[in-house]
């Protein structure tokens, strides 16, 4: 059976508040920089795999558009598709600065 898609993103994102809420009282707590960071790298990584998921989930959802539809209909939903996945690699390429 295949799993849910939205649960799936859901758990990935409660993942990610569980690291950040550890985050904010390591640093509440004056913890060393290098575990605070590493958890925040935790954070991040749980965010990426939540956006990656998120960016497959929309592309199945648009399978039967793109190789179903007009050509315009497919061009639009091609745009459509490429500009999310701008925005996503574009936040988690600034991060990576």
């Amino acid at each position: 059976m295949k799993p849910d898609p939205h649960a799936e993103i859901i758990r990935r994102l409660h993942c990610a508040a569980g690291h950040l809420n550890a985050v904010i009282e390591m640093a509440e707590a004056d913890q060393p920089c290098e575990q605070v960071l590493h958890q925040l790298n935790a954070v991040q990584s749980a965010l990426s795999a939540a956006g990656n998921r998120i960016i497959h989930c929309q592309a199945e959802s648009s399978q039967d558009v793109i190789l179903n539809s007009s050509c315009s209909e497919r061009t639009a939903e091609l745009k459509r598709l490429q500009s999310l996945y701008s925005v996503f690699t574009q936040h988690f390429n600034q991060i990576k600065l």
